[in-house]
């Protein structure tokens, strides 16, 4: 099943914002998820659980070898969390009197073995991709909003859209991506790597969304830059998200802006100061314009036609080169503990279009995240309209 080019669903916000344990010491995983959770149990919640310093400790081990109840139960104690936690929330199994992992765990050194492997086939993904660059650019073209860069679009609507949440759409419909399972509360893969490996700088995988009634705000980068664009949506999402709206359609005065948030002037102005210091909006003199990409129901075919140019790319490219990589990959820690490659490959697709993403910077068809001048380095930022998703 492939989804809409506006994705309406946290389920698809790709390699999500990691997670740190909160530990007076460096962790020992960093985590994530694919999907939405509504639960902070460790019961639940498996990045709840890892958390604690104890439950890090305890992957790390089964990660080398699987290991006897005793054992894990003995480094588990005092953190709050049971071995009956990690079984339940899929971290762990049981299997033949030890506990194994149960989901796709990265040491430093399968680390270093999914970087190769992945930057190897990355290059042939880029590749394959660029070969369509002029049909790419020609339906970006067609996005006639004044003040926004082509690169960035392209950034987040081929980079974003199509590789990140239509890759794992597409990976999923043709059966090479087990789909999220459902859990109590929640429907979502969760992943972990050890820290301390090789640096997520330009390994642009990473999407957080903030949704506000019809409007979707979207920042997409790596993991080595905090993405903090977000955080002004909370409160004034709404009169944000209409005034983003307004200026999709063309330049507007400050009076404009306040009229489609539905408020006067002296409440818009606070707004509109904040938008044009994260950079989402400039002005030049009384007119203001967007920086950033907004996508209404007027960009639907834009967005769709990319979509197609891109799924024809990669589904071509998944039929030839998805056993290779597995061949290659076979030595990793989640294929050691036999976790099923089709739940592993959530991880993998991941390092590839993250890798490809980095590439496509490089080749040009984006632009860079890392730029001069650049006032929130490592990412870029987009709202999208909810109301307005097509369904495939």
């Amino acid at each position: 099943m492939m989804r809409s080019p506006f994705i309406t669903l946290l389920a698809w916000i790709g390699l999500g914002t990691l997670l740190w344990a909160q530990s007076p010491e460096p962790p020992l995983l960093s985590y994530s998820i694919t999907g939405s959770s509504g639960s902070n149990l460790p019961s639940e919640n498996a990045t709840a659980a890892m958390e604690h310093r104890e439950v890090q400790r305890v992957l790390l081990d089964i990660a080398a070898e699987p290991r006897e109840p005793e054992y894990v139960e003995k480094l588990l104690a005092g953190s709050g969390v049971t071995v009956k936690d990690m079984v339940e929330n899929g971290s762990l199994r049981l299997e033949n009197g030890r506990y194994w992992l149960n989901f796709s765990l990265l040491t430093r050194a399968d680390q270093e073995v999914m970087r190769k492997v992945a930057g190897r086939y990355s290059d042939s993904l880029a590749a394959a991709l660029l070969e369509r660059r002029a049909e790419l650019e020609k339906l970006l073209a067609k996005y006639d909003a004044p003040g926004v860069d082509r690169g960035q679009l392209a950034f987040i609507v081929v980079g974003c859209a199509a590789l990140d949440w239509g890759g794992l759409a597409l990976t999923t419909a043709k059966g090479y991506r087990a789909a999220p399972p459902a859990r109590k509360k929640g429907k979502f893969f969760f992943m972990a790597e050890e820290t301390g490996g090789l640096s997520l700088k330009e390994i642009y995988w990473g999407g957080s969304l903030s949704m506000n009634g019809k409007y979707e705000f979207l920042t997409f980068g790596d993991h080595y830059n905090p993405r903090t664009d977000l955080q002004p949506v909370v409160a004034d999402g709404k009169k944000i998200g209409a005034m983003m709206f307004a200026l999709r359609e063309g330049p507007q005065t400050d009076e404009q802006l306040a009229a489609a948030a539905r408020i006067n002037r002296a409440a818009a102005g606070p707004i509109i100061k904040q938008l044009v210091e994260i950079g989402w909006v400039d002005h030049d003199g009384p007119m203001y314009v967007s920086r950033i990409p907004v996508l209404t129901s007027r960009d639907v075919n834009i967005v769709s036609g990319v979509l197609k140019v891109c799924n024809e790319v990669m589904a071509a490219w998944l039929d030839e080169n998805y056993a290779k990589i597995r061949e290659e990959l076979a030595g990793i820690t989640p294929l050691r503990q036999k976790v099923p490659y089709d739940q592993t490959f959530d991880q993998v697709w991941h390092y590839v279009f993250g890798m490809t993403n980095r590439k496509l910077v490089r080749a040009g068809l984006f632009a860079d995240p890392y730029a001069v001048g650049q006032k929130r380095p490592g990412y870029f930022s987009a709202i999208f309209d909810a109301s307005a998703s097509p369904k495939f």
